[in-house]
């Protein structure tokens, strides 16, 4: 196995690990161990941990996006049907681990660490610009929309952590909400 084959191989391993698992005790050694190998043979695919983790979540990220974009397709959606399904497919399964992730990460951001401040800006901005092109609303709306939507659901995933479908009458609402906010508008643009 070529040396692009083996560090894709390492990156998938330990994507599997860090969605299940999280980032606690995600060091060098400890995520050698999940591969099978040393901390020094990781240094030799991978320049830093740095370098390690920032391809693994970019491998998480890459993953989601693909199976959202299977999911929603090229269809522009009304706001408030958007939500409802990027609800009901967080709610499936292991959907919910890249949200649990992505709250990990964002925590750490805001305690001043400046490589998950990197990786929580590329993230965000993805995917504020993946669900602002899934919007059927006026453009000027589209971002700040995305967000108000990523924060309500990461919200709901904080305060439900065991259970999201207590969080059903929260989204519920916002749905109703973004419907009646959708009359307001004449046309979507």
């Amino acid at each position: 196995m070529g040396r692009e084959e083996r560090r894709a191989e390492i990156v998938a391993t330990l994507a599997r690990h860090v969605l299940a698992h999280g980032l606690a005790g995600a060091g060098l050694r400890s995520l050698a161990r999940v591969v099978g190998t040393s901390d020094r043979m990781l240094l030799y695919y991978f320049m830093s941990k740095e370098d390690l983790l920032s391809a693994v979540l970019e491998q998480i990220a890459a993953n989601l996006a693909r199976s959202l974009q299977a999911i929603f397709g090229e269809v522009k959606l009304p706001p408030a049907r958007a939500l409802e399904r990027i609800w009901q497919v967080l709610k499936q399964g292991s959907n919910s681990d890249p949200v649990r992730l992505w709250i990990e990460c964002a925590s750490r951001a805001s305690r001043g660490d400046p490589f998950f401040r990197v990786v929580v800006d590329r993230i965000r901005e993805n995917w504020v610009t993946w669900l602002s092109a899934v919007l059927d609303t006026p453009a000027a709306d589209r971002a700040p929309l995305a967000a108000l939507m990523m924060a309500a659901v990461d919200g709901q995933v904080v305060l439900q952590p065991t259970n999201l479908a207590q969080g059903d009458a929260a989204i519920r609402l916002l749905v109703r909400l973004l419907k009646q906010r959708a009359s307001s508008y004449p046309e979507a643009s």
